[in-house]
């Protein structure tokens, strides 16, 4: 589950703060990333795992996604990256006037300006930005500079090849994880992932050489490895904390995606974490009667 913030928010932030059908072979449960989504009488659909990307090559779709997007009617992401949205979302993390360094200390601050810096985010946005708004965007690996990301990749084929578009999730959806982490915990959670933002990156070049190799099961128990970067007394709750969030969305999202896969000809991107697993979208659409398969991987 990593922050899904796209690159034309980093904009909005700063400003309000001053083909034929793939074939399918047979895989491993999780062992792709791209899913073919099917139910009798229906069109079929696709389920693309994304992430966010860190290299040009990661952020380009391979020859089977390329197909699948190019036969479909209708192409989603999670988060509807309008303005009205990223408005919305900056007016939740950010408070009125600068207070984080308040909050967190003169030290643990100036350790963390440096840190967003490098995702994106002037220090004059970080000074405003609620404990678990800095929470979640250190939760997110560094962005590749001049990388158009997975999500913004996929509405940008929406609008150049005149598909219609749709959102899985609203912005309070996508927020409301990190706003129910407890105020108690927010503090100690933030200045242990500032003390140990190298351990997370490293973590992330981990998750990202998993997803190459589409192993959609190592890239979520790589993100339970992110309890490296908690104090021993916090690393339970927090372990619990991740994998409750990825349970408790996936029951919203996979409802949602009923309403496109019961269209057809819908291709839909997701964060990679939400898709493997017993309570993960793959065995959720099985259950609600969809067959799903995993799409033959192709190198580019």
């Amino acid at each position: 589950m990593f922050a899904r913030i796209t690159s034309s928010f980093f904009a909005a932030l700063t400003a309000f703060s001053v083909v034929t059908s793939p074939a399918v072979l047979a895989a491993p449960n999780n062992q792709a990333i791209l899913w073919k989504v099917e139910k009798e009488n229906t069109p079929h659909s696709w389920l693309l795992a994304t992430i966010p990307a860190t290299t040009a090559q990661l952020a380009e779709f391979n020859p089977s996604t390329q197909k699948a997007l190019s036969e479909a009617k209708y192409i989603g992401t999670e988060f509807h990256n309008d303005i009205n949205s990223v408005v919305e979302m900056a007016q939740n993390m950010l408070d009125d006037k600068p207070s984080l360094e308040q909050k967190i200390g003169k030290d643990a601050f100036a350790k963390l300006v440096p840190l967003l810096e490098a995702r994106g985010y002037p220090s004059s946005v970080t000074a405003k930005l609620k404990p678990w708004a800095a929470i979640m965007m250190l939760l997110s690996p560094r962005p590749a500079k001049e990388i158009i990301p997975m999500d913004d990749r996929l509405l940008k084929y929406t609008m150049e090849n005149s598909r219609k578009y749709f959102a899985v999730e609203t912005v309070e959806q996508q927020l409301a994880p990190y706003k129910a982490i407890p105020a108690d915990k927010q503090i100690p959670v933030l200045n242990a992932l500032i003390k140990n933002e190298s351990k997370l990156e490293q973590n992330f070049s981990k998750i990202i050489a998993a997803y190459q190799q589409q192993d959609l099961e190592k890239v979520k128990q790589l993100l339970q490895d992110e309890t490296i970067a908690m104090e021993p007394k916090e690393r339970e709750w927090y372990k619990q904390w991740r994998l409750q969030t990825i349970s408790q969305r996936n029951k919203v999202i996979v409802e949602r995606l009923k309403i496109p896969f019961e269209k057809g000809d819908s291709f839909v991107g997701i964060g990679a974490a939400q898709l493997p697993g017993k309570d993960g979208l793959l065995a959720q659409l099985r259950a609600a009667g969809y067959r799903v398969s995993p799409v033959t991987k192709a190198s580019k």
